[in-house]
C-alpha cells in the first residue's frame, strides 16, 4: 500500500470514528412514556457539534413517532463548552427549541446549570419548552399529563 491510499484508509478510519462518538455523545433513547425521547448530550460542547445533535434529533422525529423530546444537559457544564460563549450556546438551544416545535414535538429539557440558566434569561431568548431540573422531574410531568401510573405487580 502506497503513501496515498494508506492515508485514505486513516482518513476513512477517523471519519468513521468521529460518527461513533457523535453517537455516543448525543444517544436518542426511548423513554418508558411512550411516543417520547430522551437525549443526553455529554462531552465537549461546540458550536459545530450542537447542530450535529439538532440535525440528529430532527431526523429521528421525521422518521419516528414522537410527540415529547427531553434533552438532558446535566453533563454541560461551563468547563465542557469549548469555543463557545454561554450566550451561544442559549441561541442554540433556542435554534434546537423552535425546529423540534416546528416538527410537532413537544421539546423539554433538563439538568441546566445555573449560569447556563442566567446566561439564557440575561440574554433575553424565549425559549418555548418546558424545563425541569432532572429527568425524573420530567417523567414524573409526562407520566402526569398522560394519566400513566407505575404500578407494582
Amino acid at each position: 500500500m502506497d503513501k496515498e491510499e494508506y492515508i485514505k484508509v486513516l482518513e476513512k478510519r477517523v471519519e468513521e470514528y468521529e460518527a461513533a462518538i457523535a453517537d455516543m455523545t448525543a444517544p436518542i433513547i426511548p423513554s418508558i412514556i411512550p411516543q417520547t425521547i430522551l437525549v443526553p448530550i455529554t462531552g465537549l460542547l461546540m458550536a459545530e457539534r450542537f447542530e450535529k445533535i439538532t440535525v440528529k434529533i430532527l431526523n429521528h422525529v421525521k422518521d419516528h413517532d414522537t410527540e415529547f423530546a427531553i434533552i438532558d444537559f446535566t453533563d454541560i457544564t461551563v468547563d465542557r463548552i469549548e469555543q463557545m460563549c454561554l450566550s451561544e450556546l442559549g441561541q442554540q438551544i433556542r435554534n434546537l427549541t423552535d425546529s423540534i416545535n416546528l416538527m410537532g414535538v413537544k421539546p423539554c429539557f433538563v439538568g441546566m446549570t445555573p449560569q447556563l440558566i442566567k446566561e439564557i434569561v440575561l440574554s433575553g431568548i424565549e425559549l418555548n419548552a418546558e424545563t425541569h431540573a432532572n429527568f425524573q422531574a420530567a417523567l414524573k410531568h409526562l407520566m402526569k399529563i398522560n394519566s400513566l401510573v407505575f404500578q407494582k405487580i
